[in-house]
């Protein structure tokens, strides 16, 4: 009787003992499940870089369109003998040549949007004076702002033109006679009106013209090259482009790039820097807006906002100053920071 009552105790004993680690396991499981995921995960680890060179050719796409000049007869604005004759059949007529000369003094051509309609002296103020500026800027005489207000500067360059193509030497007025307007472009003469010798005046139609290749016009958009020399490139060919000008006038480029055109008049081109801008660049996700918005990059986890000012980009990334090159940069600043306040 006793031997059964201990063989029962021990074996109570012994389940007991299995039990108890089973039980314990049990509530661990239940605890841990009963555990927040938020307690458990490990905190984001803030990931700063740095804000990377590169260089950009800010290249932009223009729709371009062959321009075919109509025949013109361009005059003479002058009054006296004709006393040389430049030109001939065949010869291409843009700013700067001479055409002839009145009095001994050379008939100038130009080509422009539309013509002077008065001489031009220090004082005058206005789109003339514009005009004047370009083409004094053209001839290498000119190298101030067009900016359409006939000052010292200007009047000094007049004087220039005039000594040099027998218009005075101190003379400060750039005088209609002394200009032949050929139109918005460059020309070829068809044939000549006058012959050497020949009395003219104002109105005196001193050639014709062919309607040949005048400009490939360019349809510029907003996001062109703000400043730097550009080029345009249409098909293969790369010319010189001055952003603002609206059209390739060079008669040799006119050429060139209309005739990879074949019988299209209309076409793409691309115009972009010649020299590439250096820029600062980083990942998107590293530049905040806040509410004001205002636009800033973070260096670190607690360091103060760095006011910053986009300029570009290509996807996923945004432009930034060229200064900013090597700076610190948090990246998903959103992730890591409490205060996320550019100012």
């Amino acid at each position: 009787m006793a031997s059964k009552a201990r063989s029962s105790g021990l074996a109570i004993a012994v389940a007991l003992a299995l039990i108890a680690p089973l039980a314990a396991g049990i509530t661990l499981v239940i605890a841990r499940s009963g555990q927040s995921p938020l307690e458990s995960a490990s905190e984001v680890e803030p990931l700063v870089g740095a804000v990377e060179r590169a260089e950009r050719y800010q290249e932009a796409t223009v729709a371009i369109t062959v321009q075919y000049a109509t025949a013109l007869s361009p005059a003479t604005n002058a009054s006296g003998t004709l006393t040389a004759l430049a030109l001939a059949p065949g010869t291409v007529v843009k700013t700067g040549t001479v055409a002839g000369s009145v009095n001994n003094a050379k008939l100038v051509a130009y080509s422009s949007k539309s013509p002077l309609f008065q001489d031009i002296y220090r004082g005058l103020k206005g789109a003339d004076v514009k005009t004047a500026q370009q083409l004094l800027k053209d001839l290498g005489f000119y190298s101030g702002a067009i900016d359409g207000d006939a000052g010292p500067a200007t009047e000094k360059s007049i004087k220039a033109f005039n000594a040099h193509y027998g218009w005075g030497k101190d003379n400060g007025t750039l005088a209609l006679a002394s200009l032949v307007w050929v139109g918005q472009a460059p020309v070829t003469v068809a044939e000549l009106s006058v012959t050497l010798g020949q009395s003219v005046s104002p109105g005196t139609e001193l050639f014709t013209t062919t309607a040949g290749l005048a400009a490939i016009a360019v349809t510029e958009t907003p996001n062109l090259p703000a400043s730097g020399d550009t080029t345009l490139t249409a098909n293969g060919v790369k010319v010189p482009y001055t952003v603002g000008s609206g059209a390739v006038t060079e008669p040799d480029a006119v050429a060139e790039i209309a005739a990879t055109m074949g019988t299209t008049t209309e076409g793409v081109a691309t115009v972009a820097l010649v020299e590439p801008q250096v820029v600062g660049t980083v990942p998107s996700s590293a530049v905040f807006s806040d509410e004001t918005g205002a636009t800033c990059i973070f260096p670190s986890v607690d360091g103060a906002p760095i006011a910053v000012t986009p300029t570009g980009g290509t996807l996923g990334t945004v432009d930034l100053d060229e200064s900013l090159v090597g700076q610190a940069v948090l990246i998903n600043p959103r992730d890591v920071r409490q205060d996320l306040a550019c100012g």
